[in-house]
């Protein structure tokens, strides 16, 4: 197996990354989705925003326990940016 270059690793490390955000993301829009009901684009779009992996993580936690749509709303949004 060829060496890899120290810039092939970080690529590879972003991209495992990227993937694992991705999932996650998903994964809590799915576990809404299944407790709730469909979710809404604006909160699609606001849990897509999320990119640090560790609230992400924390997140996908906390619909296991979240008693509704606007509780999750709530913790999720000291974690957006604003559009200012």
């Amino acid at each position: 197996m060829p060496f890899l270059s120290t810039m092939e690793k970080m690529a590879i490390e972003r991209g495992k990354e990227s993937g694992a955000k991705e999932n996650c993301q998903k994964n809590i829009c799915q576990i809404l989705e299944k407790r709730f009901g469909k979710l809404s684009k604006d909160l699609v779009k606001q849990i897509n925003q999320i990119e640090e992996l560790n609230v992400l993580e924390q997140l996908h936690l906390e619909t296991i326990s979240v008693n509704s749509v606007a509780d999750f709303q709530t913790l999720i949004e000291p974690h957006l940016k604003s559009e200012n």
